[in-house]
């Protein structure tokens, strides 16, 4: 009773903190106002009250989870959906037989009937992105071998997602029935955007939101001592209704924030999604834009696509806790406003992660460029500075609004460059050594006054090419720079 005096306590506390506001408590949370560090922090209530009740009336829950659930019950009876364990080879682990296929989906037997007209909140069954498919098959698969592809693509990647937990890969019932949940869900929610289909990554975002949702369910009490209101809040932490909440979550993260249509839906989005990325890189850090973009010639689909697909999951480390602090703040975007800025809020994190290492990028050959991007050193980070996720989130965030103004954007870079990296210089010049050569220094590091000008005698050395070859990218890029200010300079007048 003790954990559910604590759920009690913490959503009262949470609700009365915010004035029972969902617009309040979405802008606590994304100015790191609600955090883990506060006593009432609920991680599943945060997720849970943004992205499904959208509501902190508490006595308004019952009616939007039982509607929810009820969505995903339906779907999991359409004839379509059901996923056909029994049709796997017999010695693989998730093979049922064909009259415990459709058991481990009966948990809803409390569920109440949904309004006729709310059977198809969002459009969920239907193909909510419809984008055609690339390519044409010569030979075309029936359903059910289309059904069994994609069954076993998800069970491939379940089998070996986040290798570290334990409650994955014990070898226990419980793992078994916690795989065999993600399994459903991404069947299911693959079936209904099937002009997406199942993209891997996906596995791995439902992973995260499975672990934090499950650390905090409980059995829903039965005991006569519990009250009306505790009811309506402990609906919201069910466990019995995990794979139902898991389903609208995912849906609504990933769909209704615009992210699978701008990263998953297709090649060309995704192209045009990094491009965007790459335009907003130029307006912000010029210097880093053309390190690796001009002068490195490293094309962004080399790095980036785990990035904006995975939403940082695996650069942010070992450690889920620091990705789950990052998605509390994604989850509480309000995406019904216009157009979602989920997708441009990710690009633009990005954006300032690179600036956080700047001093090493842009000495970076290709190689260790490439790898510096691939292995981003967020632990370091971190331990530098404990609220390094909050900090980077609330530029990202910064960035996003000014991202229609182009003066605002190139002086906020301006503005976090300062703050960050205020002991670098650029110098586009040329040392001559005392043997005559001459070695070109983008970029140097330095805590010390600047050096003396050169003396005279310098210019007896003879002219080196690689020395002619820096002047010219000099010339090349201040000539951008001036011309990029002009612009944004005429489009302010």
């Amino acid at each position: 009773m003790i954990k559910e005096n604590e759920i009690i306590s913490k959503v009262l506390l949470s609700i009365e903190q915010y004035k029972g506001s969902i617009d309040l408590f979405r802008t606590a949370v994304l100015r790191n106002e609600y955090t883990p560090a506060k006593k009432y922090f609920s991680r599943l209530f945060l997720w849970k009250a943004c992205l499904i009740t959208e509501s902190l009336n508490f006595r308004e829950w019952d009616t939007t989870l039982t509607l929810s659930r009820v969505i995903y019950h339906k779907l999991r009876q359409e004839k379509d959906m059901v996923v056909q364990w029994h049709l796997l080879d017999e010695d693989n682990e998730f093979y049922l037989p064909p009259q415990k296929t459709t058991k481990s989906s009966r948990s809803n037997q409390n569920l109440k009937p949904a309004p006729q007209h709310l059977h198809r909140i969002e459009n969920i069954a239907d193909d909510p992105l419809a984008m055609p498919l690339d390519g044409a098959e010569t030979h075309t698969p029936s359903q059910a071998e289309l059904d069994n592809d994609l069954l076993m693509s998800i069970i491939m990647d379940v089998q070996r997602l986040f290798p570290g937990e334990t409650i994955f890969h014990d070898n226990s019932e419980t793992a078994m029935m916690y795989k065999r949940q993600i399994i459903s869900v991404l069947y299911v929610w693959s079936k209904c955007n099937s002009s997406i289909g199942y993209k891997q990554g996906i596995h791995e975002i439902i992973g995260l939101m499975f672990l934090n949702l499950r650390k905090e369910l409980i059995p829903l009490p039965t005991t006569n001592t519990v009250s009306a209101d505790e009811r309506h809040i402990f609906l919201l932490f069910d466990e019995k209704y995990l794979e139902h909440d898991l389903f609208t979550i995912l849906n609504r993260f990933t769909v209704s924030s615009g992210l699978v249509l701008q990263f998953y839906a297709s090649e060309a989005e995704l192209m045009s999604s990094i491009n965007v990325f790459n335009i907003y890189l130029m307006k912000v850090d010029q210097l880093i834009h053309y390190n690796l973009v001009t002068k490195l010639r490293l094309e962004s689909q080399l790095w980036i696509i785990r990035y904006l697909r995975l939403l940082l999951l695996r650069e942010l480390g070992n450690d889920l806790e620091v990705p789950s602090l990052l998605w509390d703040k994604l989850a509480a975007i309000d995406t019904h406003t216009g157009l979602s800025p989920v997708p441009d809020t990710i690009m633009f994190l990005v954006v300032v992660l690179l600036i956080h290492i700047k001093s090493e990028l842009v000495l970076c050959d290709f190689s260790e460029a490439l790898s510096l991007l691939l292995h981003y050193p967020i632990a370091a980070k971190i331990k530098t500075n404990p609220a390094f996720i909050e900090l980077v989130f609330q530029d990202a965030l910064r960035l996003t609004d000014y991202k229609k103004n182009d003066m605002k954007l190139y002086e906020y870079g301006r503005k976090m460059n300062k703050k960050y990296n205020n002991n670098i210089k650029v110098n586009l010049g040329y040392t001559p050594s005392p043997n005559g050569s001459a070695s070109p220094t983008v970029l140097s590091r330095s805590n010390s006054p600047s050096p003396a000008p050169s003396s005279p005698t310098s210019a007896k050395f003879p002219p080196d090419p690689k020395a002619e070859r820096m002047a010219f990218e000099k010339f090349r890029l201040e000539a951008r720079l001036k011309k990029r200010a002009q612009e944004m300079m005429n489009n302010k007048l």
